[in-house]
C-alpha cells in the first residue's frame, strides 16, 4: 500500500466519529474493557492500532467509568430515552475509544461526553458513538487523566435534616393530594441541579423548591419538588449555603488589649505552618493587606499543610488571585482551595489534581458567570482556568500549573 493510502486511512480513522453498523454481539458476551488513544487534534499521531510497528510503542487512550451509570445514545436524562437508546454499564469498566468530545462547534453536550469506541468487535448493538455522564467517567491517555482536566467542582446537596415531605406545590400537606407528596426520611441527601427560596412573585411560603440532578432520584418521573426550609438545608462542599447560617448572637470575648504601637492579633483559630516557627492565624491575611485568608484556603484550618511546597504553593496562588479580585472589583468566594486525600476524593477530585498541593481555587463572583471570571482573567492567567456546566456553571477553577483551559 503506498504511503499516500496509508495516510488517507489515517485521517478517515481519526476522523470517524458516525455509527459503523455492524452484527449485533450478545450483550452477555459483552466485554467493556478497552484502550485508547489521543483525541483528534492531530492526524499525524494517530496510528490504526493494526498498524503499530516494533519501534513504535502502542499509546492508549481509554475511557473509564467511574462509578454505575448508562451510556446514551444523545446526551439527555436517561428517563427521556428509549430503552434501545441506552445501555447500562458498572463502575470499573474501561472502553478502548476512538475520540471523544465534550462539545462541538454547536455548544456543550449538557454534561456529557461524547465518545466513539474504536474496537468493531465491542461496538454496542452496532453502533460506536455514545454519550457518558460526565461525571460518572474519565478519559485517560497512556494511562494519564486527560479529561476532566480537572476535578468535577462540588454540587449543591439537599440534605433532609427532619423527617418530612416532600411536595409538588409550597402549601400545607393536608391541601396536597397523596400523589403530590413524598415522605423522605431524615438523614437522605440529594444532588441538585438548583435551587430556589423565591422568584419574581415572592418566596415559597417557607418552602426550598429544588430540581435533582441524578435521573434515578426523580420522584414518580419529576424532578421539581419543594421541601419546608426547617426540614432541610442546602450544602456546597459540606458547607450550609441555605438557609443561610445566622450569626450567634453572642458576642466573642474581646482580644487583649495589644501594647502600644503593637498590631492587633487575629482572632481567629491559630495553627502552625511547615518550615514557620510563627503561629497563623484562620483570619490572617495570606498574603500582607490581601483579600484572602489562611482560613480560606484551608477550609478554616482543618486542612493544614503538610509540606512547605504546598505553603509556598498556597502564597503563590493568593499573589495571583489577589490580581484577579483587583481588576474585577468584586469579591471572591472560595468553594475549595487546599484540598488533601481524603477530601480531594469526596469532592470527585481527579488523581492529579492541583488542588491536592494547594495550587488549585474553586470560585464564584456574586452576578458573575464562571465563564465571565475566566474571560476577564484568560489574556495573563498563569495556569489553568476551568468553567464546568450545568448547577457549576456559576464556579470558575484557576490554578497555577501548566496553562491550559477547559470547558469553552
Amino acid at each position: 500500500m503506498s504511503k499516500m493510502r496509508v495516510a488517507a486511512q489515517i485521517v478517515r480513522s481519526a476522523c470517524m466519529i458516525e455509527d459503523y453498523q455492524r452484527p449485533r454481539l450478545n450483550s452477555g458476551q459483552l466485554q467493556l474493557k478497552f484502550l485508547f488513544r489521543k483525541n483528534l487534534s492531530d492526524a499525524r499521531n494517530i496510528v490504526p492500532s493494526h498498524r503499530f510497528s516494533e519501534d513504535r510503542p502502542m499509546v492508549r487512550q481509554v475511557l473509564r467509568v467511574t462509578q454505575n451509570t448508562v451510556f446514551k445514545r444523545r446526551p439527555v436524562q436517561a428517563s427521556q430515552l428509549e430503552p434501545e437508546e441506552r445501555y447500562s454499564v458498572s463502575a470499573g469498566a474501561t472502553l478502548e475509544i476512538q475520540s471523544y468530545a465534550y462539545a462541538d462547534a454547536n455548544g456543550e453536550f449538557d454534561g456529557h461526553i461524547k465518545f466513539a469506541i474504536a474496537n468493531q468487535a465491542y461496538y454496542i448493538r452496532g453502533m460506536n458513538t455514545w454519550y457518558i455522564y460526565n461525571r460518572h467517567a474519565q478519559v485517560e491517555f497512556d494511562g494519564k487523566v486527560v479529561y476532566p482536566q480537572e476535578e468535577q467542582a462540588a454540587s449543591f446537596i439537599l440534605k433532609v435534616t427532619d423527617n418530612t415531605l416532600f411536595k409538588r406545590r409550597p402549601l400545607q400537606s393536608s391541601q396536597l393530594s397523596a400523589e403530590e407528596v413524598q415522605a423522605i426520611a431524615q438523614g437522605a441527601s440529594f444532588e441538585l441541579q438548583s435551587y430556589a427560596y423565591a422568584d419574581a412573585q415572592g418566596d415559597f411560603n417557607n418552602h426550598i423548591k429544588f430540581a435533582l440532578e441524578q435521573q434515578e432520584d426523580y420522584i414518580r418521573g419529576l424532578s421539581t419538588w419543594f421541601v419546608y426550609e426547617q426540614h432541610a438545608q442546602v450544602e456546597f462542599d459540606k458547607d450550609v449555603v441555605y438557609p443561610i447560617p445566622q450569626v450567634p448572637s453572642s458576642t466573642p470575648s474581646p482580644a487583649p488589649t495589644p501594647a502600644p504601637g503593637a498590631p492587633r492579633p487575629f482572632q481567629g483559630r491559630s495553627f502552625k505552618l511547615p518550615g514557620n516557627q510563627s503561629t497563623f492565624y484562620t483570619d490572617q491575611p495570606i498574603i500582607p493587606g490581601g483579600s484572602f485568608t489562611w482560613g480560606e484556603a484551608t477550609k478554616n484550618g482543618t486542612r493544614i499543610p503538610k509540606t512547605t511546597r504546598e505553603v509556598s504553593n498556597i502564597l503563590a496562588l493568593a499573589r495571583q488571585l489577589q490580581r484577579a479580585r483587583n481588576q474585577i472589583g468584586r469579591p471572591f468566594r472560595i468553594t475549595s482551595w487546599y484540598r488533601p486525600e481524603p477530601y480531594n476524593r469526596q469532592a470527585g477530585g481527579v488523581r492529579n489534581s492541583q488542588h491536592l498541593n494547594g495550587s488549585a481555587a474553586d470560585i464564584s463572583v456574586s452576578g458573575y458567570s464562571g465563564r465571565q471570571v475566566a474571560n476577564a482573567v484568560m489574556s495573563w492567567w498563569p495556569g489553568g482556568v476551568g468553567v464546568y456546566p450545568g448547577n457549576r456553571r456559576h464556579i470558575v477553577h484557576l490554578d497555577i500549573g501548566g496553562r491550559r483551559k477547559w470547558g469553552f
